[in-house]
């Protein structure tokens, strides 16, 4: 009887935790849909945080006022701004290399608040980790798809990759902050925090509703699947942690999304990527589960 109701806890879990992959994963898909489209992306991110907004306002998130403390308002500002940074960069990264190479760099970013995490607030690493810090490092030179040209001057020696070196660094800086809230502020109300961030990244991009022609349905529609799938992400995120442990569903995620975008990139969009590209995947992969793992 105890093991009949383990296992049904388990796949309950793993059920939860797909969901998060698979709505992780739509983000991913309806970014390059949107990129290829030629879609205005400030539009689009209208519409993705204003559902987002909406979808804290309907679980009676509105008093951000009751945050209180001057450096929360601080970090949530800064990451409301580096969330449109980051998917900015993330649609040029995409335009640049691939959706593969992008989504990867981005999963990869991990290694950037771990790394900080250690120096700042000297966590010890595992050796999981340390091997897999190593290794995220180390592979980053893969991910040019193109040959790195190393008698050129500036960003040509990346060969287009720097566009994903920039959202490596954003993403595990904006990663990092939300580590300092924890840090520093953690009885800082978590629902009024994420409506401070999406406020902030709503206010930013809103200028963008009244830039040119007005948005088409395609674009309020990747617009509103792009805030519903990361609503859902986040929902069924934070039920899998509450069942799976955080050592199995962090890795499971993270190669997930990995895996699921390189192969939706090569089968649904044809990217060509060099032997080197496939190894940096591999390698970028293994890398996020190590550093996961702990």
């Amino acid at each position: 009887m105890l093991y009949l109701e383990a296992e049904r806890f388990s796949m309950v879990g793993t059920s939860y935790l797909a969901l998060s992959v698979f709505f992780s994963c739509i983000i991913a898909l309806t970014m390059k849909v949107a990129n290829t489209r030629h879609i205005k992306l400030g539009q689009m991110l209208v519409v993705n945080y204003i559902v987002c907004c909406l979808s804290l306002l309907a679980q009676g998130t509105w008093q951000i006022h009751k945050l209180g403390s001057p450096l929360v308002w601080l970090m949530g500002i800064s990451i409301g701004i580096l969330f449109v940074l980051s998917l900015w960069l993330y649609d040029r990264a995409i335009a640049a290399t691939g959706l593969a190479l992008s989504t990867t760099l981005m999963r990869l970013s991990a290694a950037i608040p771990t790394l900080a995490s250690i120096l700042v607030f000297s966590e010890k690493a595992s050796i999981f980790q340390t091997i897999g810090l190593v290794l995220a490092f180390a592979c980053l030179p893969l991910a040019s798809n193109e040959p790195l040209r190393f008698r050129q001057m500036g960003r040509d020696i990346l060969g287009g990759m720097h566009w994903g070196l920039l959202l490596f660094i954003a993403a595990g800086f904006t990663d990092f902050v939300f580590k300092l809230q924890v840090e520093l502020e953690p009885d800082a109300d978590p629902n009024g925090f994420m409506m401070l961030i999406f406020g902030t990244a709503l206010i930013l991009t809103l200028p963008q509703l009244f830039k040119g022609s007005r948005p088409g349905k395609l674009s309020i529609l990747c617009g509103f699947t792009l805030g519903v799938s990361n609503v859902l992400t986040t929902f069924f995120k934070i039920i899998a942690l509450a069942i799976v442990p955080g050592s199995i569903a962090f890795p499971t995620m993270g190669i997930g999304v990995i895996a699921f975008t390189a192969v939706a990139s090569l089968l649904i969009w044809k990217e060509r990527l060099r032997p080197a590209n496939y190894l940096f995947i591999a390698s970028g992969g293994l890398a996020v589960f190590l550093i996961n793992l702990g």
